[in-house]
Formats: structure tokens, sequence, C-alpha cells
């Protein structure tokens, strides 16, 4: 079974098409100081102190209820069960879950609110000028 040549070329060729896209899960009790810049899926249980950054089109950061960020957040999806204490710019969709606590602005294209779910900020709609508008002020701040 294991020393099938069939099983190990199918397991080559499909990690191969899935090296393009990472799976990453930051258990519960993990804790980042820092700035993260993921590709693919990025599962939150823990905690990141410090602005996450995804760099493709079709990214998803999950936020479990247990999960925590102070920092901004720029990415394609995200769906939120857990605290975020700062922004989010969001090209694709944003899922509010029921247990989900925002304390910043929420600058979407796409969102889905549940009942119990509490956003302290305002939520901005923004089409594709708008969200350059944004990262270029967002420059010139840090600046």
């Amino acid at each position: 079974m294991f020393n099938s040549k069939d099983n190990n070329t199918k397991t080559t060729s499909s990690s191969t098409s899935n090296s393009k896209k990472g799976h990453t899960l930051l258990g519960e009790g993990t804790t980042i100081n820092g700035d993260i810049s993921f590709n693919g899926m990025l599962i939150l249980d823990g905690t990141i102190t410090g602005s996450i950054t995804g760099s493709q089109t079709d990214d998803v950061l999950t936020i479990s209820e247990s999960g925590f960020i102070d920092g901004k957040i720029n990415v394609a999806n995200i769906i939120v069960n857990g605290k975020i204490k700062g922004d989010i710019t969001s090209t694709g969709k944003v899922e509010v879950a029921s247990k989900a606590n925002i304390e910043g602005n929420v600058y979407y294209s796409t969102i889905e609110m549940n009942t119990g779910s509490r956003i302290n900020g305002q939520l901005i709609y923004q089409d594709d000028k708008k969200s350059s508008k944004i990262s270029n002020i967002e420059d010139k701040k840090i600046k």
C-alpha cells in the first residue's frame, strides 16, 4: 500500500498542484508579535499583534472564536468569528459570524453579517477605484 508506485505518483502530483497555495493554522495558545504576509488560507485560533496581508486575490483569512488580532488587516476574503482591534480592508467577501467583535473600520466590497456580531466602527463600501485610493492614503500616513 505505501510502497506502491501508483500511490507515490498520485501523492507527488497532488502535492505539486497544491504547492502554490498554503494552508496555515495558528493554534490556540500561539502568540505572534509582528506582521504576517500569507497566500492561500490562514486559520487563526491564537493571537497576532501586527498587520496581516494576503498576497493573492483569492486568499482567505479565518479567525475562530478564540482568535484575536490587534492590527490592520488587508486580505481578499475574511471570515471573522473572533476579536479584531484594527481596520479591515477586503477586496472580496467579508463574513462576520455571530461571535465576532470588531473594533475598527471595515472597508468591503461584499459583506455578510450574522445576528449577534458586533462592529464598533464604520462600514465603508469600496469599489476598485476606492480601494486604490485607500491604499494611497495609508502609504502617505506611514511616511
